[in-house]
């Protein structure tokens, strides 16, 4: 598994948070959210202003690898408890996680209850209080709701995704301006670092621009989805032949990609595919691709479930892209870049 496939899990929590541009529309009156909750149980330590929760075990069949043997049945996962330090200003409820006893100077926002009364239902406010500087920030988010309900000792996690509304704006933006400059500083001779899922990610073009003037690239034709140049005499052909998205029944993103890069007899191929594991990919042909979520119970015994898996060389794209490139320059052996002389 090649690391920009592991960077591309990572992304699962902020892609869709982030603005695919600055023309947004914004939540949808009319958009029907696909919604997700999260049921489970909580206590509270009002001493030490401690709220405890712990998700409900699912009953929804997941791939368990146990003992060297793959089932498709519900989660064997134990159960972990998330601690919080919560604190109120005025009707706001602010939530800092607790992670090996240390306390988060940041904590998440919440609105709509009752001043003092943890029970009642909270919106999460998509603002995060800073302890140390007593400071509050805000951030756009036009494609999630989230929500938290409290009561009798259990709560309700909800998250309302409006995807469309994000799918949409994603559309809006140019695939190959999201991408481009990365595939010139590979052919520039820059440490080939080509990270795929960032086609989603609009930026902007200015540092392409930048690119462009200073190695005298020149932009033949362009489109959203493709692009022909010429570098040092040489002539290129980029192509998005997928991007797309979707959303998993566990509220993960998953990704096609299929891009290309050609100089007229050798074209390079970058793919990354991040899919939901279903009852037929519970099996040992995937076992390389598992996006493992990992747990340790029972003595430490480790269970795994597979969820996620992922597949597309993306090592190998960044070689070929080093191998069509031409007339690099030296590299400096410690660190891959151009040496200072080149910059």
């Amino acid at each position: 598994m090649k690391h920009s496939l592991v960077a591309a899990m990572a992304a699962f929590t902020t892609l869709i948070t982030a603005c695919a541009n600055d023309n947004s529309s914004g939540v949808s009156d009319t958009e029907e959210p696909i919604s997700f909750s999260t049921p489970g149980t909580y206590t509270v330590n009002k001493k030490k202003q401690l709220i405890i929760m712990t998700d409900d075990v699912s009953n929804q069949n997941v791939c368990n690898f146990e003992d060297g043997k793959y089932t498709w049945e519900p989660s064997k996962k134990a159960a972990k408890p998330d601690t919080f330090k919560y604190e109120f200003f005025g009707d706001t409820l602010v939530l800092f996680k607790i992670v090996n006893e240390e306390t988060s100077d940041y904590g998440t926002m919440y609105v709509g209850g009752k001043a003092g009364k943890l029970e009642g239902t909270w919106v999460d406010s998509n603002c995060e209080y800073t302890a140390y500087s007593k400071e509050t920030e805000c951030f756009d988010d036009n494609y999630e709701e989230k929500s938290l309900e409290l009561s009798d000792g259990k709560f309700i996690r909800k998250v309302a995704h409006y995807f469309d509304n994000y799918i949409k704006d994603i559309e809006k933006t140019s695939f190959v301006d999201n991408l481009i400059n990365q595939v010139y500083k590979s052919l520039v001779g820059w440490y080939p670092d080509v990270y795929l899922p960032s086609i989603f990610s609009s930026y902007g073009n200015d540092e392409a621009k930048a690119t462009i003037k200073k190695y005298g690239i020149k932009v033949l034709e362009s489109t959203d989805s493709s692009q022909t140049f010429t570098l040092r005499k040489k002539t290129y052909t980029f192509k998005v032949n997928q991007a797309e998205q979707s959303l998993s029944s566990m509220n993960h993103i998953l990704m096609e990609i299929n891009v290309e890069v050609s100089d007229g007899e050798t074209t390079c191929v970058g793919e990354v595919h991040i899919r939901e594991v279903g009852k037929e990919q519970c099996n040992a042909k995937y076992e390389d691709d598992y996006m493992i979520d990992y747990d340790f119970a029972n003595g430490g015994i480790e269970l795994k479930d597979r969820t996620h898996y992922a597949f597309g060389d993306n090592g190998k794209f960044e070689e070929c892209l080093y191998e069509i490139a031409e007339n690099l320059p030296e590299r400096d052996s410690d660190y891959g870049n151009l040496k200072d002389s080149e910059k």
